[in-house]
């Protein structure tokens, strides 16, 4: 697959849109001399022509003056492609990306070369790349080993109203898959920024793609005309040319969460293949040859089918066993990148990337009576492209387990290390698939988890009162998104204590995490979580004095979300996308410091129920403490620019609502109260229960009023002051007839009334 210019098809959707232009006037445009470029045929019109019919935008940081790509296709379904871009550079930041530009290539399958690179001044000068200024490296990350290298050359001299232009040429060497053609190209602008730091996008004036292939072939491609994209088909001399043109196609602007599909971007697919079944049986006769064993795999494999005697335990021991056995490696030098290892050399080696571990798993699971095939994947990082057109284009594999007697049906990704079992990541989520057999006829989509299996909850109780501290034990249940995002972090992170205290110390940021253990992170069955103890230093002055406990749900809010920095509805150009939904939930309890505290509610938070989210709060009193259960459901969502206004109007309400604020007040009269009780507990004394009774009626509550005088006269039946209290406390429950009766026995016994 050949990409035009680096990361033309893959980037971030974090990615912002690049500062504006200064708004100062833009340099002259360069005075163009006779290119230097000897024995090279430019596929376009002269420099000084195109900067002659280019009108440029004077706001643009920088404009694709042209683009023009040449594919030919021979009759054995080599492809030989020339390409030229022409750029006009209007800011410092536009210098700085296209100072060094890189050109990405399969070394396995095609050949490329730089023909000629030029950069024309704001003076007129003409400066041409040197030889010393191109290379060919592998991408920079230093533990993978791959095919795809990276073309790069420094353009001498560019300045801020600068032109560059260059031309390179790819010719292919092997085919992925024999006797067909496949290719996709990006009709916008994408331009790898340097070092590793995403891609620009800029506006293109004209585009032309032309692909020339013998007449007797059948081409299958995707109508473009809604994108503005013309198209002409002609034959000539046994040869069919097809063509398409665009003119002032716009920048992408990159903003967050925008919808990883080709939406966002015009995509030029073509392929001369007509079935998705071609290329299930072409990827299984690639895969099938490797999936062999040898004595020490044979042999893990016997000791497995002992041990595990169900279809399920089966899949779990080979999950367990790759995961423990097997690293994962980006490792398909010199193997086309579709080519697994064998199944024994991949135990034997012990790493493997996703093919060759999913390979091993096959052949494991297939040898322990298991049916099980490869699955090729488009992972979300790719976006969901139209599969209308079939072609080659997956970025990774995992094993597929379909549905059968006693085992229901399994995604089982196992190149995560030490991931949760079946490893199943949300870049696969609802994305399109091709199961590597004989029999598969077409694409399928991946399942997807609900929004309750990506949840985060904070579970946290004030436990701890000590002179002015206070202290809390929390523990962080996780599930989907989270769980994997936090396990991979606890598991990978080089100052993990440090990275989980100061992230966890933002849910309250007055307080300090004093202890935190991950738990689970290298268990395959159970979900990692967190648990740890904040301290409160200084929040109360004595044991007399209240004690106020907050919360609002945005404190986990902004600890999971990007809500904080949504960007307002009048920059919002692109669709907004939250996939998948997702829970974001606390149970809090309140503690009271001491039995002398009474808890009063100043602020509650408020519900919400709309069709971007809904947001349950719950408040109770329970043996003194007060709990507070917060529920955050996020519904998965795709909004338009205009509709995105609405969605962030909701968001920021959210954000501003009311939290919850808990006093305990110190109360004498609930001191007496426990003091009384406590002396009661331990004396038996109807004279206590009489104290007791008689302070449950001035507080008002005669339910346990009546309980202490029954217990008065149980310890003293003959307590005539006792039947008083008793008569009164009758009376307040509306038990006249034996509140009269009670009264009449306190008279008997001397009491007078």
């Amino acid at each position: 697959m050949k990409m035009f210019i680096a990361a033309c098809f893959a980037f971030s959707c974090s990615l912002i849109c690049s500062p504006p232009a200064s708004a100062e006037s833009p340099p002259p445009m360069p005075a163009v001399t006779q290119l230097n470029a000897k024995n090279i045929e430019r596929i376009a019109p002269p420099l000084a022509t195109l900067i002659k019919q280019y009108k440029r935008d004077p706001n643009a940081e920088a404009e694709i003056i042209s683009r023009k790509t040449e594919i030919t296709i021979d009759e054995n379904y080599f492809s030989h492609s020339v390409s030229y871009v022409a750029i006009y550079i209007n800011s410092d930041e536009a210098v700085r990306d296209y100072s060094q530009t890189s050109i990405s290539f399969n070394s396995f399958y095609e050949d490329i070369k730089l023909e000629f690179a030029n950069v024309r001044t704001p003076e007129g000068d003409m400066d041409s790349v040197k030889p010393d200024a191109t290379q060919i490296q592998s991408p920079s990350d230093e533990n993978f080993y791959q095919d795809r290298k990276d073309l790069l050359f420094s353009l001498p001299n560019v300045r801020k109203g600068s032109v560059i232009e260059f031309q390179y040429r790819y010719t292919d060497t092997k085919k992925i898959v024999p006797n067909q053609w496949f290719d996709s190209f990006s009709m916008n602008w994408w331009e790898g920024r340097a070092a590793g730091q995403g891609a620009r996008s800029d506006a293109i004036a004209n585009t032309e793609f032309t692909i020339t292939a013998p007449k007797n072939f059948t081409l299958f491609y995707n109508n473009l005309s809604s994108s503005g994209i013309s198209f002409a088909h002609q034959e000539k001399n046994n040869q069919q040319i097809l063509t398409w043109k665009g003119k002032n196609l716009p920048k992408v602007v990159l903003q967050d969460s925008m919808p990883r599909d080709e939406q966002r971007y015009t995509q030029l697919r073509a392929s001369t293949m007509s079935s998705w079944q071609d290329i299930a049986r072409w990827a299984n006769q690639l895969s099938t040859p490797h999936a062999v064993t040898d004595a020490n795999l044979d042999k893990l494999i016997n000791d497995i089918s002992k041990k595990a005697l169900t279809l399920d335990e089966k899949v779990k021991a080979v999950y367990k066993t790759i995961q423990e056995k097997v690293r994962y490696v980006f490792a398909h030098v010199g193997r086309g990148g579709y080519e697994p290892h064998n199944a024994f050399e991949v135990l034997t080696n012990g790493y493997g990337d996703c093919k060759d571990q999913t390979i091993l798993a096959v052949t494991m699971l297939r040898k322990l009576g298991v049916k099980a095939d490869p699955a090729l994947v488009i992972t979300r990082s790719r976006g969901i492209p139209e599969m209308k057109i079939t072609s080659v284009s997956f970025d990774h594999m995992i094993v597929h387990i379909p549905a059968q007697a006693g085992l229901s049906e399994i995604w089982m990704d196992t190149s995560g290390d030490k991931g949760l079992f079946p490893g199943f990541s949300i870049g696969l989520e609802g994305q399109p698939s091709l199961i590597v057999n004989d029999t598969t006829k077409d694409i399928v989509t991946i399942p997807s988890l609900t929004k309750e299996q990506h949840f985060a909850h904070l579970d946290l109780t004030f436990d701890k009162f000590e002179n002015k501290n206070t202290e809390g034990h929390f523990t962080l249940k996780l599930g989907g998104e989270f769980e994997q995002r936090l396990r991979g972090m606890w598991q990978y992170s080089r100052e993990r204590d440090k990275s989980f205290r100061e992230m966890l110390g933002h849910i309250y940021s007055s307080a300090d995490v004093t202890s935190i253990s991950g738990n689970n992170a290298d268990s395959f069955w159970q979900s990692f979580n967190v648990t740890g103890r904040y301290k409160f230093t200084n929040v109360w002055s004595d044991t007399k004095e209240p004690l106020s406990y907050g919360f609002n749900i945005t404190q986990l809010i902004n600890l999971f979300t990007s809500f904080r920095s949504l960007d307002n509805p009048k920059d919002r150009v692109q669709e907004y996308e939250i996939d998948p939904g997702y829970t974001l939930s606390t149970h809090l309890t309140f503690a009271r410091p001491t039995p002398n505290h009474v808890a009063t509610v100043t602020s509650q938070g408020q519900n919400f129920d709309n069709e971007f989210f809904s947001l349950t709060q719950k408040g109770r009193e329970d043996n003194g403490n007060y709990i507070v259960d917060i529920s955050l459901a996020v519904k998965p969502t795709r909004l338009s620019p205009q509709a995105y206004a609405r969605f962030y109007e909701q968001i920021h309400q959210l954000l501003d609502a009311s939290e919850w604020a808990i006093v305990y007040r110190y109360d004498k009269n609930a001191a007496d109260l426990a003091a009384l009780k406590e002396t009661a507990a331990k004396t038996g004394k109807a004279e206590s229960f009489i104290a007791l009774a008689k302070l449950h009626i001035k507080n008002g509550h005669y339910g346990k009023a009546l309980e202490a005088a029954n217990h008065a006269i149980k310890n003293e039946p003959k307590n005539a002051e006792a039947f008083y209290i008793l008569g009164l406390a009758q009376g307040y429950n509306n038990l006249l007839y034996e509140s009269d009766k009670s009264f009449a026995k306190a008279e008997e016994l001397g009491f007078k009334i």
